[in-house]
């Protein structure tokens, strides 16, 4: 394991993982959060614990490239890992996130819909990114 090119690959991720979260859930869901359904679900604007957001984004960036680190394939092609590793993390983090956010809370099914699917878009992008940069460990991958 390459200990540069792990800390490169964790800064990446923090910020395109902190990036489409932003875009996904403060740009294009927030008409849906400000919904009067939900609307008293969530913190108004300008009123998020940015703190935590951060944290939750390196905790996410850290755990998620080691897991990466530790399960590259050397005989595979870099993207389709990535595609590969994008649908896992959906798979472990926002499906069950929504689904039991779901389950608990008076989110309508749509927006818990466009959640969960917004997020797989987010995942697999931020998959792609981490096996590009992490690549296979070693030296500098090319993309042919």
């Amino acid at each position: 394991m390459n200990r540069t090119r792990l800390i490169l690959t964790i800064i990446v991720v923090f910020i395109v993982a902190n990036f489409l979260g932003y875009f996904v859930h403060a740009i294009w869901l927030r008409a849906d959060y400000m919904a009067v359904t939900v609307k008293d679900l969530y913190r108004p604007p300008g009123q998020e614990k940015m703190l935590w957001i951060i944290l939750g984004y390196i905790s996410f960036a850290i755990g998620s490239v080691l897991v990466y680190a530790r399960g590259v394939e050397y005989d595979k092609p870099l993207i389709g890992q990535g595609v590969r590793f994008g649908i896992l993390m959906w798979l472990i983090l926002s499906v069950p996130s929504f689904f039991i956010a779901y389950a608990v809370q008076p989110v309508p099914a749509v927006l818990m819909s466009k959640q969960v699917l917004a997020e797989l878009g987010a995942k697999i992008v931020v998959g792609i990114v981490t096996a590009l940069v992490y690549g296979k460990g070693g030296k500098i991958q090319t993309v042919a």
